[in-house]
């Protein structure tokens, strides 16, 4: 695990709350976040909105990236969809990190609702030399 004002911080982003996303878990280089799908998730025709999924998955790379305590910022994601879920499943997503350097980081963000792969992604992100969370 993480210290537990770093995992406040990252689980209070105001964003993942207002989709209703859960992070659950957050250690150095991994993070896991819930979603329950509700109406709102979907588009025109009623489907798992692709938008929703990359969301979740964005919400993961930045949680697990940033785990270290050190900022990190996303500069690309790139999400293959691969699968849909109904309205009343819930989205289990989970980021890990493959490359830690000094300067970059490269994460594996899968989404899963049950057995179904609903989208898998790769995300890089660049490294500052600033921390998270205010030193004092």
């Amino acid at each position: 695990m993480i210290d537990e004002r770093l995992f406040d911080h990252l689980a209070s982003d105001p964003y993942a709350a207002s989709l209703g996303v859960r992070l659950e878990e957050i250690r150095p280089g991994f993070a896991r976040a819930t979603l329950e799908l509700e109406a709102r998730h979907t588009n025109a025709q009623g489907a798992l909105h692709g938008g929703v999924v990359i969301a979740l998955a964005d919400i993961v790379h930045a949680a697990a990236s940033n785990s270290h305590g050190t900022v990190a910022v996303a500069l690309e994601v790139h999400a293959e969809l691969l699968g849909t879920a109904a309205v009343g499943a819930r989205l289990v997503c989970e980021g890990s990190e493959l490359v830690r350097t000094r300067r970059t980081g490269v994460y594996r963000i899968e989404v899963y609702a049950g057995e179904t792969h609903v989208a898998t992604c790769i995300g890089r992100v660049i490294r500052r030399d600033a921390p998270v969370l205010d030193p004092t």
